[in-house]
């Protein structure tokens, strides 16, 4: 079975940690015996390319005969589609939940993106969002040939480790309070500003607090992240189930987070952490409460459901779904 990836996230030299999670799924399909090539669209050469780039797909799918086209992000089908293959496609975020314009709504262009991911789900084989969240917001006809499929976590990267060996690493104190926030910077909507202040809440209770902030950190270095962060701090607007919640979990981590997407599914016992209002005094009470109650890194808090090898398993079995149909 040969699968071609149509995607708008894959890492280069430049940013070498972005749409790693794209990567690492197609890595995952080859060592279950897969053959995937991948085609980038779009990324640094901006939105035009997503229609530029039809020749290109044209061009490797003559090439590399492919069985179908797995398409990465909604806009990602504008090029892919129509090459007389079935495509999957999954929708990752931002593409069904809009971006928000910092002001509690969403920005107008990312409306008629939706509209554009909802036109092209709706033509896919098969279409696969990453959250329950976003299952709800597909068009009904769409639902019904949707799976909830969030990219795998691969537990021999991220796994337990020494707290104490990643503070060394990362020249952090030993002593005090470290919360990791695991996001872009320059995103508003990722919301930065709430985890800053929640860490200046506790520091103003006395409490030493660092707050780590990991941004295009190299993919292989982000375990010593989780490793050495007291919990994960995650205040997003929108997200569907963040990559950074299970990679931290992964690590025995637990997470403090804000009500968004699945959240309250993922975070659904004590040791897995806790969802809160949006509020630095409330995230700041929360991750005391927690902290006292898991002082050290615990086993077993990924859900078995989230690990690659679950994941690669049922996406290989879609893939001859569709073939087969």
């Amino acid at each position: 079975m040969k699968v071609l990836f149509v995607t708008n996230m894959y890492p280069t030299a430049e940013r070498p940690s972005f749409g790693i999670f794209v990567a690492r799924q197609a890595a995952a399909l080859r060592e279950a015996g897969v053959d995937v090539a991948v085609e980038p669209i779009a990324g640094h050469r901006r939105q035009p390319d997503y229609f530029l780039a039809r020749r290109r797909i044209a061009a490797a799918v003559r090439r590399e005969r492919p069985d179908l086209i797995h398409c990465h992000y909604g806009y990602s089908p504008i090029a892919a589609a129509f090459q007389g293959l079935p495509f999957v496609v999954t929708l990752c975020g931002d593409d069904l939940n809009g971006e928000s314009d910092g002001a509690g709504d969403i920005r107008f262009k990312s409306r008629l993106g939706i509209v554009v991911s909802q036109a092209f789900a709706a033509r896919a084989a098969r279409v696969i969002v990453v959250s329950n969240a976003m299952q709800s917001l597909l068009w009904a006809h769409t639902r019904a040939r949707s799976e909830v499929l969030p990219y795998g976590i691969d537990d021999r990267l991220f796994s337990m480790g020494s707290r104490s060996e990643a503070r060394r690493r990362l020249g952090l104190s030993e002593d005090g309070l470290v919360l990791s926030f695991v996001n872009s910077c320059r995103q508003r909507t990722k919301r930065l500003d709430v985890a800053r202040a929640t860490a200046a809440e506790l520091v103003r209770r006395g409490v030493a607090t660092h707050l780590l902030v990991a941004d295009d950190v190299p993919a292989d270095d982000m375990p010593w992240y989780y490793r050495a962060a007291n919990c994960l701090i995650m205040t997003s607007e929108r997200e569907g189930t963040p990559n950074c919640v299970l990679e931290s979990l992964a690590c025995g981590v637990p997470v403090v987070s804000v009500p968004i997407g699945d959240l309250s599914m993922i975070v659904d016992a004590p040791a897995r952490g806790r969802v809160v209002p949006r509020d630095p005094a409330v995230l700041a009470d929360t991750v005391l409460e927690l902290c006292a109650s898991s002082p050290v890194p615990a086993p077993g808090l990924l859900p078995a459901r989230f690990r690659a090898d679950t994941i690669t398993s049922r996406l290989v079995e879609l893939y001859r779904e569709i073939l087969a149909q």
